[in-house]
């Protein structure tokens, strides 16, 4: 089984998008995005350069994958088919993406916010003259060829009853191997999250970490707490974890990652170091982007 990330924060994007091959070909949450606003400043040049760079890997990786997975309707989770300055996005990358595949998506109607399901509306009028197959796919189990796919019933975005909605995770198994991709968890911040990662006991486990910029203000202190102590316990079962996504909106995520590592004995990585590169945190840096 082969993993390749194609943007995360660590990239300089908001993304969990990931290509994963089996003798399929599978593309989960195509999505890549930068915040049109942080530190009350716009982005820096480098993030668009970013944004650029992955979209053109998503892309790339489109054109081999058979599969495409949504596990929800943020937008750095899929590529709408509106225009977006943000997101690179466009009808054309949008039509070029879903063209031929085989959908597994979030159910547009249940366990859904009232944003994500207009955005999941929009979606699937623009996929109806597009020529590819679409799944709902919560609580559901897929074989296709030797491969099997597994979605998490829906599970809350950080905390129960979280205002952002909810996502489904997946679980992949081929050849005797196990990865789960949990995209926006938090952490997991919500117990049966971190229960439901533990009872499918993947070899590889990308998952998105807490918000702790947001800690104090959108998010409570106590749950970037509780995610720490959810995540130790994952760290100390399964061998390889990858953490990005929101936690490396920071630049103190090291000091989250290593007070994990010193009570786990386990190792983490950020999803650019699967492939070779060093963490380039963007958004993070952008206030010194403008004071320099």
């Amino acid at each position: 089984m082969k993993v390749i990330p194609l943007a995360f924060e660590s990239m300089g994007v908001r993304s969990m998008a990931t290509f994963v091959e089996t003798d399929q070909k599978i593309l989960i949450d195509p999505g890549t995005s930068i915040a049109p606003k942080r530190f009350g400043y716009p982005p820096w040049k480098t993030e668009f350069d970013a944004l650029y760079e992955t979209r053109a890997r998503i892309e790339e990786y489109a054109e081999k994958a058979d599969i495409v997975t949504i596990s929800h309707y943020h937008h750095d989770h899929y590529t709408p088919f509106e225009p977006g300055k943000f997101l690179d996005s466009s009808p054309r990358a949008a039509e070029k993406l879903y063209q031929g595949k085989r959908l597994f998506i979030k159910h547009p109607t249940s366990k859904i916010n009232k944003s994500q399901q207009k955005r999941a509306s929009d979606f699937l009028k623009n996929l109806n003259d597009l020529d590819c197959e679409v799944s709902y796919a919560d609580g559901k189990s897929f074989e296709v060829g030797d491969t099997s796919i597994k979605f998490s019933d829906p599970l809350p975005h950080g905390s129960q009853g979280s205002k952002l909605g909810y996502v489904v995770a997946v679980t992949i198994r081929w050849d005797g191997k196990t990865f789960m991709h949990a995209s926006d968890v938090q952490g997991p911040i919500y117990d049966e999250s971190k229960n439901l990662i533990l009872e499918e006991k993947p070899d590889m486990l990308i998952l998105s970490g807490p918000p702790i910029y947001l800690a104090g203000y959108a998010v409570e202190r106590k749950d970037i707490e509780k995610a720490r102590i959810n995540l130790i316990e994952i760290a100390e079962e399964i061998p390889k974890v990858v953490l990005d996504h929101h936690l490396l909106r920071s630049t103190r995520y090291l000091n989250f990652v290593k007070s994990v590592e010193n009570e786990s004995g386990g190792e983490i990585m950020v999803a650019s170091q699967i492939v070779g590169k060093e963490p380039n945190l963007l958004e993070a840096r952008r206030k010194q982007f403008y004071r320099n």
